[in-house]
């Protein structure tokens, strides 16, 4: 095959997707798609070969499907004038009796974001609020969001939203976390989905259906609503206890958030919940994912704000490992600055002190600057530390010296 950018290519093509025997044989038939594909992909216009393309589209293969789906989506939009064509071959998809190519025609149907075509689009998308399989209600409720979203400044019809609102029972999990999503966006103006005590008590009992994410995306929804007696309050606070202990991070962070949201007049609870999440965070912080660290790091930096001294006893926890990168030791640093008292001051300074010579200049920095910030409290020990590393003489330590010395006034 010639150099891919001529036209020798596109008619070559062509050729090959107009052949009999070519569009017999599927695999050949799919692999002279998928060059198409790799063709558009490297910036040659291939716009030309729309037509066979859209006969390509007739086919029980979904891989097929999707390979035509992508071609035909990328030229509908940069073509207007041949979005009509791509919009009949979706819509015509979405009757067809697999549901993995009705949910895959809807998705693109709404991925051409071209706001002639949405009254092309609506009647599919109320259809597949109302559709059998799982998977294509949950492309129809978020598709729906979209369609606002193109058209922020339109309403969407009442009864769509009304059927949003019940599909918040359906019995897929994700169905129900999608119909959140797509209230939350559709009502934005208006403040968000309306979140009653019927609606709470049904999203917390369904929770543990849903994925981290979906429980995430609960539990930052619920924290507007706000319980109307004691009684109902210590029953969800119930409900979520078993959260709080959650082993990912981002459902243990946000079902804390709604735990102080709503026991706020309750210190003691407060306290106690706090109290409860130190454990999983501290074990967090040992993950072998660095970004899990690394959130784990930040929600201790948020909880120390609340209970100043909560991990004291765990200091040991936030020493820095040699292969960390150098954002976690930074963090750590912080915590470590925050959690100093006049028992372990010493030990903290110390390994402090390691990390002020680390060969990375911006953790080097980092040490030096939690030094001169401890040494607000403990300026004798951290002088000492601080004149010794002066005598290195290296730029990158000496500009941060000259940074603390309104922090520290014996360093004058």
């Amino acid at each position: 095959m010639p150099y891919l950018g001529g036209e020798e290519t596109v008619r070559e093509l062509r050729r090959a997707l107009s052949n009999p025997n070519v569009q017999s044989d599927p695999l050949r038939y799919r692999n002279t798609i998928l060059k198409v594909i790799r063709t558009m992909s490297q910036g040659v216009d291939v716009s030309g070969l729309f037509s066979e393309m859209v006969k390509a589209c007739a086919t029980v293969d979904v891989v097929q499907k999707k390979l035509v789906y992508v071609f035909l989506c990328s030229y509908a939009t940069l073509n207007p004038e041949l979005s009509l064509l791509v919009i009949n071959t979706l819509r015509k998809d979405c009757q067809d009796p697999n549901p993995m190519v009705r949910s895959l025609a809807l998705r693109n149907m709404t991925n051409l974001r071209l706001p002639s075509l949405v009254e092309y689009v609506e009647q599919p998308l109320t259809a597949g609020l109302r559709d059998r399989a799982a998977c294509v209600r949950r492309v129809a409720v978020l598709g729906w969001a979209k369609l606002h979203n193109l058209h922020p400044s339109s309403e969407i019809d009442a009864a769509v939203v009304n059927e949003l609102y019940s599909l918040l029972r359906d019995p897929d999990p994700v169905v129900m976390v999608n119909c959140l999503r797509a209230l939350e966006e559709i009502l934005k103006e208006e403040g968000g989905i309306a979140i009653n005590k019927p609606i709470t008590h049904h999203l917390l009992n369904r929770l543990k259906e849903c994925d981290i994410w979906g429980q995430s995306e609960v539990l930052r929804v619920l924290q507007r609503y706000r319980p109307q007696s004691e009684d109902e309050l210590f029953d969800i606070l119930s409900l979520l206890d078993s959260f709080l202990v959650s082993p990912h991070p981002p459902v243990m962070a946000a079902t804390l958030s709604l735990f102080l949201s709503i026991s706020s007049n309750l210190p003691v609870i407060s306290l106690a919940a706090l109290e409860r999440v130190s454990g999983p965070l501290l074990a967090a912080c040992g993950s072998g994912s660095r970004e899990m660290r690394f959130a784990a790091v930040c929600h201790i930096q948020l909880l120390l704000r609340s209970v100043p001294g909560l991990l004291g006893p765990h200091y040991k926890r936030f020493f820095c490992g040699y292969a960390e990168p150098a954002y976690i030791k930074e963090r750590k640093m912080q915590v470590l600055v925050e959690l100093v008292n006049d028992e372990n001051v010493a030990m903290i300074l110390d390994e402090l002190k390691g990390y002020c010579t680390d060969v990375n200049t911006d953790t080097a920095q980092a040490a030096i600057s939690a030094i001169g910030r401890i040494g607000r409290s403990y300026s004798d020990r951290c002088l000492q530390i601080l004149t010794g590393l002066l005598g290195l003489k290296q730029d990158h330590i000496t500009s941060v010296m000259v940074k603390l010395v309104n922090i520290i006034p014996s360093i004058h």
